[in-house]
């Protein structure tokens, strides 16, 4: 049994910041209660974006250390420390881009910043875990988080309806998912991924039971990931939802699931790539062409953004679809090794998605409409918004100088780069399909309207959100102008897990 110390304990800085926090509004609130008055919710918010700072610098202190398995079951190591990154910065920015408007729309704001606070905790322990018992624990406790974030504005059916459908999917994909961990426990007698990876390898008479445990575990990973055909929660959960929880789930929660099913692929069943790499070829293509097709047909810009994300799910699938091992090419050398591009993907998506899901909510907290007709002429009525709202589009879409062109641009060089032209191809026409839909709201935004309104109502839009939007662009355009700094930094988090296969 690892031995607990002072040391230990202090690796967790991070987990532990978050884990004060929480409890810290839950005793304010619990304090609150009892007098007269009514709370705004700005104090909370203010204590959980400190917090979140605080957790985001104990994360950069963790980036320099030397890779380590802490408690014998928190892998502190540069991807877990990346994905970290990608988390904590991502519920900052909807901290502060949405926090207003949930404070706004609900009278629990203790009760909702101790869960927001709780929830990223339990990510960043997601991220980290190198042991079956942890990432259900870490998993379970993300998604029952989810599950009452999804659904906390009680007073709205849809918000109330999208959280019921989220439990009810997540259920059904945490029983499947916890059936296929028993099967890789059972086979090899252990519960740390890196002792499961050694007997897997060193006896070949146990393959026969990983397609039938790739596959189920692939179920609870892919629902949190939103991958066909286990995304059908997404989409109404994504509309349904009050916006800011919709952007860190499509964005920090679905960066977990990514993580959480690279550790497992690659650590503990990477001696046996060849038998689940035609499983993520074949979800990667159902998941991007579903995801397209459906958003081809929405209206309302919130579930088109919902059906978008799972196509982007499909794209960053790519990534570990076209992974290198360590044992065929030297990862050092290599400039695309599949789990780079996963990682620079996902860096990318992150302000992107999180900087159009802002633009919605401003546009969604004023007309009270989340349809394409609400952007009508919102040239005119917020030129800010209208511009910022094209840059996020085209780096949905994959132009050039964006963020999204260089997630793409690794992701669908290393699927070239392994000679599966085939997948490259269809993501390519899926590319085609997305640039139409991302295209429409951009042609609502500039063309239409314009004429038929002599005085274009101005959209008023918080300095909070502002300062965020406005960081989602920078970040945007600044990785897709100069993105050395990122792909260094993805390069050396995804060597050290490959190395491992």
């Amino acid at each position: 049994m690892a031995e607990i110390g002072i040391g230990s304990v202090g690796s967790l800085l991070p987990e532990l910041v978050l884990l004060i926090g929480g409890l810290l509004i839950l005793l304010l609130d619990i304090g609150q209660s009892g007098q007269n008055g009514h709370s705004t919710g700005r104090a909370y918010m203010l204590v959980s974006i400190l917090f979140l700072i605080v957790s985001l610098i104990g994360v950069m202190f963790q980036a320099g250390m030397s890779p380590v398995i802490e408690l014998g079951m928190v892998a502190l190591d540069p991807f877990a420390s990346f994905l970290k990154m990608i988390v904590i910065v991502g519920m900052s920015l909807v901290a502060v881009g949405g926090g207003s408007f949930m404070n706004r729309h609900t009278n629990n704001h203790g009760e909702f910043w101790s869960l927001f606070l709780f929830v990223t905790l339990a990510m960043t322990i997601a991220v980290s875990a190198n042991n079956l018992l942890l990432l259900f624990l870490s998993i379970e406790a993300l998604s029952i988080t989810s599950y009452i974030l999804a659904g906390f504005l009680r007073e709205n059916d849809r918000s109330s309806e999208a959280g019921l459908k989220y439990f009810i999917y997540g259920s059904v994909s945490t029983a499947l998912m916890l059936y296929g961990m028993s099967l890789l426990y059972g086979a090899s007698g252990s519960l740390d991924l890196t002792e499961i990876g050694a007997a897997f390898t060193n006896d070949s008479t146990l393959h026969t039971v990983i397609p039938l445990a790739t596959l189920l575990t692939l179920a609870g990973l892919g629902f949190k990931a939103s991958l066909a055909p286990f995304y059908q929660w997404a989409p109404d959960t994504y509309d349904g939802a009050p916006t800011p929880v919709t952007a860190y789930l499509s964005t920090a929660s679905k960066a977990v699931g990514f993580a959480v099913m690279a550790r497992v692929l690659i650590v503990a069943i990477g001696a046996y790539q060849m038998n689940w790499v035609p499983i993520l070829g074949g979800l990667a293509v159902l998941t991007m062409t579903a995801g397209n097709v459906v958003a081809l047909r929405q209206r309302s810009v919130k579930r088109m953004l919902a059906y978008s994300s799972v196509a982007q799910a499909g794209y960053i699938l790519l990534g570990l679809t076209a992974v290198v091992s360590g044992q065929s090419a030297d990862v050092t050398t290599l400039g695309m090794n599949g789990l780079n591009g996963l990682l620079i993907y996902l860096f990318a998506y992150l302000f992107t998605n999180i900087g159009a899901f802002m633009v919605v909510l401003a546009v969604e907290d004023y007309t009270g409409s989340t349809d394409v007709t609400a952007y009508s002429d919102l040239i005119h009525r917020s030129p800010a918004l209208a511009w910022s709202m094209l840059v996020f589009m085209l780096s949905l879409t994959g132009i050039p100088l964006t963020g999204g062109f260089v997630g793409k641009f690794y992701v669908f060089g290393a699927t070239v780069q392994h000679q599966y032209f085939w997948l490259a191809g269809i993501a390519l026409i899926n590319v085609g399909i997305g640039a139409y839909y991302y295209m429409r709201v951009v042609r609502q935004m500039f063309f239409i309207g314009g004429e038929e309104a002599e005085e274009p109502v101005k959209v008023p839009v918080p300095i909070p959100l502002q300062v965020v939007v406005a960081l989602c662009v920078l970040a945007t355009l600044w990785i897709g102008i100069y993105p050395p700094n990122l792909i260094e930094w993805a390069n050396n988090a995804s060597q050290q897990l490959i190395a491992m296969m």
